[in-house]
């Protein structure tokens, strides 16, 4: 699976999520990562599997990616669109984030989580392949299995939930767990939670498996309050949506987490639409979202896995740095430390900005370009 990296699948426990288009499987990612790392575009993306390996202690979220021509970079992610468009380059085949998962224990296992392209209705067979190739890789690990509470049993999602389940019963190291997302969106006045659950299970159970569980989940309120624990930037819809939902998740009921004093940090306060909250309060609201369910049944089944230590995780330093082409975060003028194949230079502030003909970090068209 991380062969390119010269990653052993014997070595990692993958995590794979799997879901139709529109399911919400990189904002249910971003909610476990507690930051907007992976492509959320309500679209087809891409036919590629992104991959982010748990590191603990890895500072700085990067990507390490290789290029058709054999090249090896690693790439800063600071930004939020950077894997966007690391993900539409169609020169690169494959992807690697590294980063901390602080959400989940990974009691010295090594955790990757896989955002796979799935089934859609783009018309793009490209995406059910792939799947299908990561399927054929997986002999180990957990499938998170994302249902959209909205859009239950559409054609894309039969076609998909069979495939994946004709898997899991080959493979008796392969466990399943389904999340029954956008749980928040229902109409509750014509469709109840319950129901809805209860529709979900008659579903699966339709395809042959007797025992699982479901997880009920809103994505989007796990990880924009996650976002807004870790201090992260939220856009105005992001914003917009956290002030509308906390009160909803929200539990003033006595709890022993507020007796934990790594859940409520002396003086640590967060502003949610005008109101002032504990860290206890906001966590509190995390939990009930479902999130955090879904992690410990996550952990539980990574605990029973085997595994062995990754051997060349130093392999990745060998990656040279390229700046100035997905990401605008470092204004770079040292042409030495630039691999990119054009070099598009800002007569005013000397940005060396790639194969972008307008500045990555003045932002102007009206500054005179030179190519060296």
């Amino acid at each position: 699976m991380l062969s390119a990296f010269n990653i052993k699948s014997n070595e990692i426990i993958p995590v794979c999520v799997m879901a139709t288009m529109s399911s919400g499987k990189s904002t249910f990612l971003n909610a476990i990562l507690g930051d907007e790392i992976l492509p959320e575009k309500n679209e087809a993306c891409t036919a590629r599997a992104l991959f982010v390996l748990n590191m603990p202690k890895a500072g700085e979220a990067r990507a390490y990616i290789r290029k058709n021509d054999g090249k090896k970079h690693a790439v800063d992610i600071s930004y939020s669109d950077t894997v966007t468009k690391i993900n539409s380059d169609e020169n690169v085949t494959d992807v690697l984030i590294v980063k901390e998962i602080p959400s989940l224990v990974n009691s010295r296992k090594t955790i990757v989580l896989v955002d796979t392209p799935g089934v859609n209705n783009s018309g793009d067979i490209r995406h059910a392949e792939r799947t299908e190739e990561i399927l054929d890789q997986l002999k180990k690990g957990i499938i998170v299995y994302l249902l959209n509470a909205t859009q239950l049993a559409t054609n894309d999602d039969e076609l998909l939930l069979q495939m994946v389940l004709e898997h899991v019963k080959r493979n008796n190291d392969v466990k399943i767990l389904f999340v029954l997302n956008k749980i928040d969106m229902l109409d509750e006045d014509k469709e109840s939670i319950p129901d809805t659950i209860n529709n979900a299970s008659i579903y699966i159970q339709d395809h042959g498996l007797k025992e699982f569980g479901i997880f009920p989940l809103s994505a989007l309120s796990a990880k924009t309050f996650r976002m807004k624990l870790n201090g992260k930037l939220l856009t105005k819809a992001e914003e917009r949506h956290m002030n509308q939902s906390y009160p909803e998740y929200r539990d003033n009921s006595k709890g022993m987490l507020q007796y934990v004093k790594s859940y409520n940090q002396i003086g640590k306060q967060y502003t949610i639409n005008d109101e002032v909250v504990s860290e206890y309060e906001l966590r509190r609201a995390i939990e009930n979202t479902g999130i955090v369910e879904i992690e410990r049944a996550i952990e539980k089944i990574i605990q029973q896995l085997e595994y062995r230590p990754i051997e060349n995780a130093d392999a990745l330093n060998e990656y040279s740095e390229l700046e100035g082409v997905y990401s605008r975060k470092r204004k770079t003028r040292n042409f030495e430390n630039y691999t990119g194949d054009i070099l598009w230079i800002c007569k005013n502030c000397k940005q060396v900005n790639g194969q972008n003909q307008v500045c990555l970090h003045c932002k102007s068209p009206n500054f005179r370009w030179f190519k060296r």
